[in-house]
């Protein structure tokens, strides 16, 4: 069964506010001893980057502001470089990148539902 843009952008969507929700707060040498929090918000990390990934490029090209080739890009290093992940970016990333993601997304997601009404 495919998957709308829509339904991968609002799946990055709330992917991305999990992310948040598990780690947000967590330094980088907590966030390694904490285990569950940090699978937690890896993986929802990983379905972030999964989900854009399938965004055709005409769409992209209307939220300019969102760093599509990074968000990409750590999904595929998390996935296949798995064993160099660096906990002080992903603290980063989810304290400073996630929230101003959201609000990327929120209007990406208002205007694919203005066009498809």
């Amino acid at each position: 069964m495919s998957r709308s843009d829509l339904d991968r952008l609002k799946d990055a969507r709330r992917f991305a506010g999990n992310a948040v929700s598990h780690a947000i707060g967590l330094s980088p040498d907590v966030l390694a001893q904490a285990l569950q929090p940090q699978h937690a918000a890896l993986y929802a990390l990983m379905v972030v980057g999964e989900a854009l990934s399938e965004i055709p490029v005409d769409l992209r090209n209307e939220a300019s502001n969102i760093a599509w080739r990074s968000i990409i890009g750590l999904r595929n290093h998390l996935i296949h470089a798995y064993w160099q992940i660096d906990l002080e970016i992903i603290a980063d990333v989810i304290k400073n990148r996630i929230d101003p993601l959201v609000a990327e997304l929120d209007k990406l997601i208002a205007l694919v539902e203005r066009i498809d009404t």
